[in-house]
């Protein structure tokens, strides 16, 4: 009886020690799932991995790790706190339960960033990367080279795609619907109103597909009317995962509105279905004309006002993009006479009435309708408002800008009017650098090709050499043909007419054109130290020197750009290359523009997309500095701010401008980021009077010698090994393949004649 009993007692006390460990390998399981650096490992790999966590105990004052060590284990919190220290030990932030460290250390030897130092008995589960690799493929972990996107230019008027008529119930149910959707919850009424007519009637029967998982150059987006729809995905099924069913007012494919993207999911018909449709042009057409008209509006509103005629256009683009809407209810004041003045205002709905006293007491009345402005002395001085103004008998809406946002951008509007116009007057820069054929460098038949550097899109890019100065460039071949067939040929002109205006240390600029039957080349600088996404994925990480150095280079780049109004679009550490010496040059300017004002083309890579391009709002210089904003986050954590396992997901993030920081970040490189990933563009570091200076007065950069960066003086935190002008070992020839043979008749591409 007693022994029976002893068995029972041992049968509990395991199951609740069984329970407990179950709990523990959950909540480390959950996680894990957190991470983005094992975003790709499966739930099963991620619940394997989380059994095999060891405990280790660290009394108050141990340090668990020491920046600059090179680590192999990976560290979460189960009890207790710890500091975390920059190398000069201030504290850079605190952890607790369920936070997590050393990462990257799963991966590769990587020094580590910061020291961790217990504050309290601190108990850790600890999982180093022998355990983790006998578990997982490198493969699954580490990070592919990301495909840029691209939309299609909108479709002119006279090619408008047609519209239905609905119903006002019909309308209202469309419009609430698809409200719900984040791809249109940030556009304004009027533009969801537009694009509601652009959606057409579809039927599906009960079984049916209407969108299948991996599908290429879907254009649909689509809202149910009536009827269920199933979602399903090829990995459910492994997990024994239900598909979820949507109903009616739900919408879905979304993504598939921005540009061309596989679909990642399989939706059939639960029943029979009716849904409204919206295809891709429809919407790129709405959406972008409606901007671009508003847009243009504003401008000549601006451009009328007498007090801004000083300004410069780029200049005048920016207070209207610092402009924000604000609401009046009918007979509201917006401001009486003799009230200290603080904003500009436009009328954009209804209209305005305003009631002004003289000095002999006469009483002046006037109306701004819609188009008008008033309150502009406000950018110019302190003295009270001259008149009382109010909102008409049906309210108003109004454009309005604050003297402290317009002094942020631009400065004193009295340093503006004082300033000598012929200073700011730049001249269009479209000069060719190289005239004819350059003749140092020798002909396409004669240059000497040593090996691939990389194969993109439309062609492959090789190392040659001159054999007269001995010379080493890459040249980059591009087919006429594929160019021809997607309808790319403005790009590749637009590109190579960009690249002849610009010569600069950190850029990789053109030194001449070729072309033969079947294609078009660029002569480049070559880079022999590789792509900093190489290097990158190598270390997994850079400390906050390498990534100072590094974002400073860009800084000197875009700074050069941007002066010439000429915008990137593109960067990521991808289209970032080294030099022998370490310094970094932005590459590949397919989606370089000359934007004196401002643009509407959808490009870039997802992870860099800047919000106002996202939601199609036009986009000028500030895309830029929001993508540096990016860069500087990924450099020095192996991941975007904006991670998600889905894109939509990401999109979510940058339009709502919501991401986390490490915990080793320091506080400066902190302020420095959220400072440049601001959702509103005027509002980011760079863009506000002082451009580029801003990021380099910034603390992060106190001490840094941006002359001797100019200048090329300055040494680099890391050198790559380069042995001659011909040596490729530091490219990664992942693509061995044999370029398909030319066949046929040459096409004929009266645009190749630039080249």
């Amino acid at each position: 009886m007693k022994r029976r009993k002893q068995k029972q007692e041992k049968k509990a006390r395991d199951k609740i020690i069984e329970e407990e460990e179950n709990k523990l390998v959950q909540q480390v399981t959950d996680t894990l799932k957190e991470i983005p650096l094992l975003s790709n490992l499966s739930d099963e790999d991620i619940h394997r991995l989380a059994s095999m966590f060891q405990v280790r105990t660290y009394p108050p004052g141990d340090y668990v790790m020491k920046a600059g060590d090179i680590g192999d284990e990976f560290y979460l919190i189960q009890e207790g706190t710890a500091d975390v220290l920059s190398k000069d030990e201030t504290k850079i932030a605190s952890l607790r339960n369920a936070d997590y460290f050393g990462e990257q250390a799963l991966l590769t030897d990587s020094e580590r960033n910061a020291s961790i130092r217990a504050t309290s008995d601190l108990e850790v589960l600890v999982l180093n990367r022998q355990q983790f690799q006998s578990l997982t493929k490198s493969a699954d972990v580490m990070f592919a080279q990301r495909r840029a996107v691209v939309a299609e230019d909108i479709v002119q008027a006279e090619e408008a795609p047609e519209t239905t008529s609905y119903d006002k119930e019909t309308f209202e149910f469309i419009k609430n619907s698809i409200k719900q959707n984040m791809l249109f919850a940030n556009h304004e009424d009027e533009i969801v109103n537009g694009i509601i007519p652009y959606m057409y009637e579809a039927t599906y029967k009960k079984g049916e597909e209407i969108i299948q998982e991996g599908e290429e150059h879907a254009t649909k987006f689509f809202c149910i009317a009536e009827g269920e729809c199933e979602v399903s995905m090829a990995k459910w099924e492994k997990e024994e995962k239900k598909p979820i069913v949507l109903s009616q007012g739900k919408t879905f494919g979304e993504l598939a509105l921005l540009y061309d993207a596989p679909r990642n999911a399989t939706i059939r018909a639960a029943s029979d279905v009716k849904v409204y449709v919206m295809e891709r042009n429809a919407f790129r057409y709405v959406t972008v004309t409606a901007h671009q008209q508003e847009d243009d509006q504003t401008f000549s509103f601006l451009r009328s006002v007498k007090l801004l005629q000083p300004l410069l256009a780029n200049e005048i683009t920016k207070i209207g993009m610092a402009l924000t809407t604000c609401t009046f209810e009918a007979n509201e004041c917006i401001f009486k006479q003799d009230d200290s003045p603080d904003k500009f205002y436009i009328v954009k709905e209804g209209f305005c009435e305003g009631k002004a006293t003289k000095e002999n007491g006469e009483t002046e009345e006037f109306v701004k309708d819609v188009g008008s402005f008033f309150g502009e002395l406000a950018l110019l001085n302190d003295e009270p408002r001259n008149a009382t103004i109010s909102a008409g008998e049906s309210g108003c809406t109004l454009l309005q800008l604050s003297r402290e946002d317009f002094n942020q951008l631009l400065g004193p509007l009295q340093d503006i009017m004082k300033r000598n116009a012929e200073e700011y007057k730049k001249p269009v820069n479209d000069r060719n650098l190289f005239g004819e054929p350059n003749k140092q460098i020798c002909e396409l038949d004669e240059l000497k090709t040593i090996g691939l550097l990389g194969r993109g899109a439309f062609g492959k890019v090789t190392l040659v050499v001159d054999p007269h100065t001995k010379k080493s460039y890459a040249l980059k071949a591009i087919k006429k043909k594929q160019i021809e067939e997607i309808g790319q040929s403005s790009h590749i002109v637009n590109e190579k007419r960009v690249m002849m205006m610009m010569n600069n240390r950190f850029l990789v600029n053109l030194r001449r054109t070729y072309k033969d039957a079947w294609r078009v080349y660029f002569l480049v600088d070559v880079c022999l130290g590789g792509e900093l996404f190489t290097i990158l994925r190598k270390k997994r990480s850079f400390n906050e020197d390498y990534t100072r150095f590094y974002i400073g280079c860009v800084v000197e780049a875009f700074d050069y750009m941007h002066k010439m109004n000429i915008i990137y679009r593109d960067l990521k550490p991808e289209n970032l290359v080294m030099d022998k010496t370490g310094y970094i040059k932005v590459t590949d300017f397919g989606f370089a523009k000359v934007v004196p004002k401002k643009t509407y083309t959808l490009c870039g890579t997802p992870d860099y997309l800047a919000p106002e391009i996202v939601t199609g709002q036009g986009h000028g210089k500030g895309v830029d500095w929001w993508c540096l904003g990016v860069l500087a986050y990924e450099l020095l954590s192996s991941f975007p701010p904006f991670f998600d396992d889905e894109p939509m997901g990401t999109y979510r993030k940058i339009i709502q401008g919501k991401f986390k920081f490490p915990k080793y970040f320091s506080s400066d490189v902190r302020d420095l980021i959220a400072r440049l990933l601001r959702t509103r563009p005027t509002k980011r570091l760079a863009v506000m009077k002082g451009g580029a200076d801003n990021i380099r007065q910034h603390v992060w950069y106190n001490g840094f010698e941006w002359l001797a960066l100019r200048e090329g003086a300055l040494e680099a935190p890391w050198k790559p090994e380069v042995k001659a002008v011909d040596d490729i070992s530091n490219f990664d020839q992942r693509d061995k393949r044999k370029s398909a043979a030319d066949s046929g008749k040459p096409p004929k591409t009266p645009w190749d004649a630039e080249f």
